[in-house]
């Protein structure tokens, strides 16, 4: 038996095409109509992709330090402050992406609610103003 270094280990494995990595996680779906539902998607993203759009909403938003590293010289690192009051509030994202055109918006919003998500579904419909009206 011979012992090997943790870096010597890693290079031999880069050179065999094995890197670490970490595992992603996913949820099944329960609903009895998904099938019948990922079907129609996907007909519709075959058949009209210029009418088909994905909306989502995100938030609250909050610009904060992110601790991060360098190096230095030894003594005590820089401190970030921390943010436990919002002195300019939160935000809210509502973003839209356009499937046919490849195009990503969206517009932050202080606050959040019908009216707002209304006005970001509404400018869905201005994108495609001679579209007609599918049921």
């Amino acid at each position: 038996m011979f012992r090997i270094g943790r870096e010597a280990l890693r290079t031999l494995l880069a050179r065999r095409g094995v890197t670490f990595q970490r595992t992603k996680t996913w949820k099944e779906s329960t609903d009895p109509d998904r099938d019948a539902k990922l079907d129609r998607i996907e007909h519709v993203l075959e058949h009209f992709p210029d009418r088909v759009f994905a909306f989502d909403e995100f938030g609250p938003l909050g610009i904060r330090p992110t601790g991060g590293t360098c190096w230095a010289e030894q003594g005590r690192p820089d401190r970030l402050p921390a943010t436990y009051h919002r002195t300019h509030g939160v935000t809210y994202f509502h973003g839209c992406y356009s499937v046919g055109d490849d195009t990503l918006w969206g517009i932050n919003r202080r606050r959040k609610g019908a009216v707002n998500t209304l006005a970001a579904l509404k400018s869905i419909r201005a994108a495609r103003p001679t579209a007609p009206r599918s049921t």
